[in-house]
């Protein structure tokens, strides 16, 4: 299948599962036309699913089908009393029937798409308000349903975690509201359970593995964003046993996948989720699962801001260590995971974040403990061949293997601003030769509809700064063959002031255009918005804004601080040796690339 082909398929896939869902709705409507007689109705449904293949080896059919009936199942539930044990009986063997039938499907690895509108359908079956009662405990619901609920529940959650990891998800699904119900249902039957010490494996080990596999898609975070989830988790992981098995692995490993995603680290952050995460680690420091241990440590460092991580150096050091141990280990496995389960992008997206900060860059690259041991020359090649092997696995767009060449670039690009360390990367010719090619490829500016953290750019972007970080010669030759076209047609010799901000704080930027704009008479503005609708690119746009600028107005904040691509423009002006007037947002933040170089160029002129 081609990648157009692909992509206007996955654009449409929400319109297709409501045309699917349509058509269950109308089949759910006629459910009491064609099974007349109750007392036989799970008979009839499990001799229609029994047919389903024999009678079609559509897949698209198949699964219709075999949902569809799923459906009429759960509404024929109410109308049995269950008072006889061969009904539960049937009802099982059905269940187990129409899972086998969709498993089945799900596991067909071309059938991403149609295992994709599978994956809603379910989940907008599941979201049936008997479903959410049933886990409430309410009063309303029969007894002699609640089991029978129980075990479809069970069937529900096994089929929607089945393919999660694989099912292509856009951006477009984080904003999906429809599933806040059940979502809120799950996690708080799971909350009662744990403060009441009930061991409930059938229901609640099974909701924590989901809310695992959820979270484990950080695209999907927002879903369990806002609902009080976030609460609950951090209220249940003190009451936990760190060397227990699965639940507390779960707990602990929804919080880490909610700190991947940044709206998620702010909310466990405004919970003191830090706090409770550090305590939690230090009161079980005698702790035997080193799962649970290298999951909290993951997520006390995505949490902890540049200061807090300086802050608490032995800490961090340790966590370096583990991050590299366990990136060695699954670079060596054909799934690229490590012997605990752990995709090779998981430590490795822990340390895009972490080598924002110089100081643990540099801990990492000539200092770490690992074993075998490393030196800088073997770690930087660690990443280096990691992102040639997975440059090559995402070409065919499969989404996890795009977003760890996105992570190791960024790592790469972070490494090229060291002096010290880029000519390593400069005398590897075939790195050279792929971050080229990937910089130049106009097919990349179509890439997978996936979630990046602000701590990273895009692939394209990272590629273009370690170009940049490694190529200054020929991109200031760039520069200076286009420092004949004017920046701005305005017919004037004003000084011009370019503004250099993260895109985080677009609205303090506002604020600052509106104050500026009063002195339209004084001077004329360069800001990287009024240039995006060009196919030119951009950074020779900025960089051509910083030459010609008059001063460079920096807006300044922890954003700023973390973003390579602020740091890349803040760098160019300081090479430039142009005046630059800092505004600090709020706090002044922590930076340690900034340097006395940066403060040495800073105007003492009032705008």
């Amino acid at each position: 299948m081609s990648e157009n082909k692909k992509t206007n398929e996955v654009a449409n896939v929400e319109n297709n599962t409501i045309v699917l869902q349509e058509f269950l709705g109308d089949l759910s409507l006629k459910t009491s036309d064609e099974i007349a007689d109750v007392d036989t109705a799970l008979e009839q449904l499990l001799n229609k699913v029994q047919q389903i293949w024999s009678n079609n080896d559509n897949n698209q059919d198949v699964a219709t089908q075999a949902v569809s009936l799923f459906n009429q199942s759960i509404d024929i539930v109410e109308k049995i009393t269950f008072t006889d044990s061969k009904d539960l009986q049937t009802l099982v063997k059905l269940l187990q029937h129409i899972e086998a039938v969709l498993k089945r499907v799900i596991y067909m690895d071309d059938e991403m798409i149609l295992i994709r509108k599978i994956f809603f359908t379910l989940f907008d079956l599941f979201s049936k308000p008997q479903f959410c009662a049933c886990l409430k405990d309410d009063q309303y619901t029969k007894t002699s349903h609640k089991e029978v609920y129980r075990r479809i529940i069970a069937v529900f959650i096994d089929l929607l975690s089945v393919r999660l990891t694989d099912i292509p998800m856009v951006v477009a699904d984080s904003t999906i509201r429809r599933y806040t119900d059940i979502l809120s249902a799950m996690y708080k039957r799971v909350q009662i359970n744990i403060k009441l010490n009930i061991y409930d494996q059938h229901i609640v080990d099974r909701i924590l593995s989901l809310f695992c596999s959820l979270s484990d898609r950080i695209i999907i975070v927002p879903w369990l964003l806002g609902i009080g989830l976030v609460k609950a988790i951090l209220e249940c992981l003190p009451l936990l046993d760190i060397n227990s098995g699965g639940r507390t692995l779960s707990v602990i490993g929804i919080l880490h996948n909610i700190s991947r995603h940044d709206d998620g680290a702010a909310e466990i952050n405004s919970l003191d989720g830090l706090a409770i995460l550090k305590n939690f680690q230090n009161n079980n420091n005698h702790m035997s699962n080193d799962t649970n241990n290298l999951l909290l440590s993951m997520a006390i460092a995505l949490l902890s801001t540049p200061k807090q991580i300086r802050s608490d150096n032995k800490r961090m050091n340790r966590i370096l260590n583990q991050l590299l141990q366990i990136t060695m280990e699954a670079s060596k496995t054909e799934n690229h995971r490590s012997n605990v389960g752990f995709h090779i992008s998981e430590p490795l997206g822990v340390l895009a974040k972490l080598f924002v900060d110089d100081h643990s860059l540099e801990y990492a690259l000539s200092h770490a403990e690992t074993d075998p041991q490393l030196d800088v020359t073997s770690t930087i090649d660690l990443f280096v061949k990691l992102f040639i092997k997975f440059r090559g696995a995402s070409v065919q767009k499969n989404q996890l293997e795009h977003f760890t060449c996105t992570i190791l670039l960024n790592i790469l690009w972070s490494i090229s601003f060291q002096d010290h360390y880029k000519t390593k990367l400069q005398q590897n010719e075939e790195f050279f030769k792929t971050v080229k090619s990937l910089a130049m490829d106009s097919s990349e500016t179509v890439v997978v509809d996936d979630y990046v953290p602000s701590s990273m750019e895009s692939m394209k972007k990272a590629a273009n700064g370690i170009l940049y970080n490694l190529n200054e010669t020929l991109n200031d030759k760039k520069v200076d063959m286009t420092n004949k076209q004017p920046v701005f047609n305005t017919g004037s010799e004003k000084p011009m002031i370019m503004i250099s901000y993260a895109h985080a704080n677009d609205q303090f930027c506002d604020k600052i255009l509106a104050e500026l704009a009063r002195k339209a008479n004084l001077f004329s503005l360069w800001i990287d918005r009024d240039h995006l609708s060009s196919n030119e690119d951009l950074w020779e746009k900025i960089a051509l804004g910083i030459k010609q600028s008059y001063v460079v107005l920096c807006l300044l904040s922890q954003d700023y601080f973390n973003s390579k691509s602020c740091r890349k423009e803040a760098s160019f002006a300081v090479k430039r040796k142009k005046e630059i007037i800092p505004i600090y947002i709020g706090e002044p933040g922590d930076c340690d690339w900034l340097g006395m170089s940066f403060l040495f160029l800073i105007s003492t002129d009032a705008i």
